[in-house]
């Protein structure tokens, strides 16, 4: 087995339709509540849908738009396409 990077990446980054891991997020506490309130919480596998501004994402079976810098400012873990 070869040792893969684990260095998070910035959610708009993210390659579309690939999953990752949401691994943290450089915002305030209002904005994180918000964010856990629509489901992306830690630990969640989100999918970048549609790169731009806004940002879609998915979030379990929800999509929800993100504005680009929101989605800058969340930091992500690529996980490998086949192991969610």
């Amino acid at each position: 087995m070869t040792n893969r990077s684990v260095t998070p990446i910035r959610l708009c980054d993210l390659e579309i339709g690939r999953p990752a891991r949401f691994h943290d997020a450089t915002i305030d506490a209002e904005a994180r509540d918000l964010l856990r309130a629509l489901g992306l919480t830690a630990f969640s596998i989100v999918r970048l849908c549609k790169r731009g501004d806004p940002c879609i994402v998915q979030v379990r079976s929800t999509r929800i738009g993100l504005s680009r810098s929101l989605a800058g400012a969340i930091f992500v873990i690529p996980q490998p396409s086949g192991a969610v």
